[in-house]
């Protein structure tokens, strides 16, 4: 079900992992796997010049049983993907970049589009959004060059966010009865939205909860990991902010 084509960082890879092996949710509508999906790693990251997100959309509704990853979309990727049956295939790099005038039978990516649309196929690509995310790509590349602190060349805030967060605030649950205590406060809080994710952690199987707040429901968020530190581990609040490129500081 995840092709060999995968080249999207670990943490992408479990997120989705999550997705596909949950067995409360081993399908899962199209809108409602793109919220996750952008929730995850909201387009508003990606660069003006960027072609992201959904770029082919079957007829809905739609269905996704089974997604795809793939590093870039060719016609052979495209064959494997269709001898898995998959629903959806998610690109990395996006196999529609320019504008198209006609669709038909004469280039490869106009005949990607076809064979999409023919086997009911939805194609999404998020590229410049995992790069720019917090904890995205370019965050993973510059932990290649060793203990360093990394900050932007060029900040600048992410607009249009789904929510009107400012920060995002991660930590790591237990798989026990504290997980459903926890997601039950945290989304009782106003100004809050919440993705979780399977994570790893010294051999030991936790979710990740990855909190989207506002400047006020910061405050109590963090009132609440406060008063229940036993509940959680490897904290981190981040600023909503798109990272365009990392400078390291040794």
């Amino acid at each position: 079900m995840l092709s060999s084509h995968i080249r999207l960082l670990p943490t992408t890879v479990r997120f989705v992992q999550s997705l596909i092996h949950n067995p409360s949710s081993s399908c899962m509508d199209l809108k409602a796997l793109l919220s996750s999906l952008n929730d995850f790693a909201s387009l508003s990251f990606a660069e003006s010049w960027d072609n992201v997100g959904l770029l082919v959309e079957p007829s809905p509704p739609h269905t996704v049983n089974t997604l795809f990853l793939t590093n870039d979309l060719t016609e052979e990727v495209m064959e494997e993907a269709l001898q898995k049956k998959a629903d959806f295939i998610l690109s990395y790099h996006p196999p529609i970049f320019r504008p198209m005038k006609r669709i038909t039978w004469k280039t490869w990516k106009e005949r990607l589009v076809i064979r999409a649309l023919e086997n009911r196929v939805a194609v999404y690509s998020p590229h410049t959004a995992y790069d720019a995310a917090p904890q995205g790509v370019n965050n993973w590349l510059a932990k290649g060059l060793g203990v360093c602190t990394s900050r932007p060349i060029l900040p600048s805030k992410a607009l249009n966010y789904p929510t009107e967060g400012t920060h995002r605030v991660e930590f790591n649950v237990d798989h026990t009865q504290d997980l459903d205590k926890v997601i039950a406060t945290v989304k009782g809080i106003s100004g809050v939205s919440v993705t979780s994710f399977s994570a790893r952690t010294d051999d030991e199987e936790q979710t990740r909860i990855s909190l989207n707040c506002s400047q006020q429901a910061l405050v109590q968020v963090v009132a609440f990991l406060s008063q229940n530190s036993e509940l959680y581990q490897k904290t981190e609040i981040l600023s909503l902010e798109k990272v365009r490129c990392p400078i390291m500081t040794f």
